[in-house]
């Protein structure tokens, strides 16, 4: 270890670099992107609306946690704090007060955020002609790092963390459109089939007649499809393959109607006008029995290393003893396909996996939609998935450290306008529909501003690193796509 007088006799680094001065160059793509989609929806106008005229408004924060939500690891107000310290940069977004205000917005989105979700549904219906006749929807998880409290609790995770507690989001999208419009947050523990009827709750005002949606199975049940019913809501869900089902293929085996090379059908026509779609699917069950095959080929691999090591009278493997010191336990191993060729075992050890059920699946519906229709309609429930994927990934909404009840559904409602931001995109310009939100918001990160401080004191801002969207939008000339949307978001006077 160097004493004291040799630290002083090392010398520094020193970088060749120009004069250190006042400017500052800051990420502007997603502030601006953010200040356009919520000028033409009239969110600063409601956002201003939840407080008194005092302080920072509630639309420029909110505008700043937005823009930057996607460029950090969870709305963390350190880190918001450490990119917004720079006065010039705080100017931008028009924040002159305190920077813990930014903790009680959150809190404060959270409170309205039903209000809020409301509000940008019936902008979606009547300014941009967002028809909602079919809806998509699905449920997902969202873990803490967070003590459990009434809300975020313990349950099933999707990201593979049940050593957290989590909340459980329900997303609703519109399928024409890909734009969000419904957002529900229930405590982690609620299952999906008990999440549905707040989902349904909240869209029920803005859907239209006889309108349709689309669910996964983990959500269906008697009792919600009833609910549907009720509301002359059509649906169309997968369900589980039950021994019915198998009976009625197996007893019809000729009876298979082909869609196209891959996809055949059965119709089981059910009670109270539900229709039970069973597919048969080629490529499906191949791969299914692709995956037996790999199943047992690894498992003759391992027999043969679990031979071996009896054979030359080794201890066996911690997998296959017991880590109790109390406990002694003896393993004895039988192999009944020694001698047997590997291939010749691996087709035995597939035929004794078989079940019948390879590559089929049911799809029920309570509308008379052709089989085309019904396949069609679920394979396209995909946008959703892309949606949580977009939050998930291109968001990067976890993991969240709040812990109130407000500050939860605030922290979430944040990464939703995220999204809407990005779907705003892709629906007011088809050639981007393709992209996915990360790439979106790498692209609008390149555009910069640079704010040079001169010595007398005055500021010049200069622009830079025009990315294909920006310059696409700010140069566009031509009518708005169909469905025309007011106010389309444009960039001016970037002086």
């Amino acid at each position: 270890m160097y004493n004291l007088a040799k630290r002083r006799r090392i010398k520094k680094i020193r970088a060749r670099i120009p004069e250190p001065n006042g400017n500052v160059t800051m990420t502007m793509g997603n502030k601006v992107i953010v200040d356009a989609v919520f000028n033409d929806t009239g969110m600063n106008t409601f956002l201003d609306s939840l407080k008194r005229d005092q302080g920072d408004r509630v639309s420029s924060e909110t505008v700043a946690l937005v823009s930057n939500c996607v460029e950090m690891t969870g709305v963390s107000i350190n880190r918001l704090d450490r990119i917004l310290e720079n006065a010039n940069v705080r100017n931008e977004y028009g924040l002159n007060g305190d920077a813990r205000s930014i903790y009680r917005t959150v809190e404060r989105l959270g409170r309205n955020s039903d209000t809020l979700i409301r509000h940008l549904g019936n902008v979606l219906k009547d300014s941009y002609g967002i028809t909602m006749r079919t809806i998509f929807m699905d449920w997902t998880s969202m873990y803490f790092e967070a003590p459990a409290n009434n809300i975020i609790r313990f349950g099933y995770s999707r990201d593979h963390r049940p050593d957290r507690p989590q909340v459980n989001v329900g997303l609703s999208i519109d399928k024409d459109s890909g734009m969000p419009i419904g957002l529900t947050i229930m405590p982690g523990n609620v299952l999906d089939v008990t999440h549905f009827p707040e989902t349904l709750k909240q869209i029920l005002p803005l859907l239209p007649k006889d309108p349709m949606i689309i669910l996964d199975n983990g959500a269906y049940s008697r009792d919600n499809a009833a609910l549907m019913d009720r509301e002359n809501i059509g649906f169309v869900t997968r369900v589980q393959l039950n021994t019915s089902d198998q009976k009625y293929v197996h007893a019809r085996k000729e009876n298979w109607t082909e869609i196209d090379d891959d996809i055949s059908f059965m119709k089981i026509d059910g009670n109270l006008g539900r229709r039970r779609y069973v597919f048969s699917s080629k490529k499906r069950r191949e791969e299914i029995f692709a995956g037996y095959r790999g199943k047992a080929e690894r498992d003759y691999d391992e027999m043969e290393e679990i031979r071996a090591s009896v054979e030359k009278n080794r201890k066996p493997r911690k997998k296959h003893s017991n880590s109790n010191c109390f406990v002694n336990t003896r393993l004895s191993y039988r192999f009944p396909l020694a001698g047997i060729p590997r291939e010749q075992a691996t087709e035995r050890a597939v035929r004794e996996m078989i079940t019948g059920r390879e590559g089929l699946f049911v799809l029920l519906t309570n509308r008379e939609l052709s089989a085309s229709d019904v396949l069609e309609m679920y394979r396209s429930r995909n946008a959703v998935e892309t949606a949580f994927r977009d939050l998930k990934h291109g968001i990067d909404w976890r993991p969240a450290r709040c812990t109130s009840p407000d500050a939860v559904k605030g922290r979430i409602l944040i990464s939703f306008l995220s999204l809407f931001v990005m779907s705003m995109i892709r629906f007011l310009y088809p050639e981007y529909r393709t992209r996915t939100a990360e790439s979106i918001t790498e692209e609008l990160s390149s555009f910069s501003l640079t704010i040079i401080v001169r010595n007398d004191g005055t500021k010049r801002r200069v622009w830079s690193n025009f990315s294909p969207l920006i310059v696409h939008i700010h140069g566009e000339k031509r009518p708005v796509p169909v469905p025309k949307a007011p106010g389309q978001a444009s960039l001016e006077a970037f002086g």
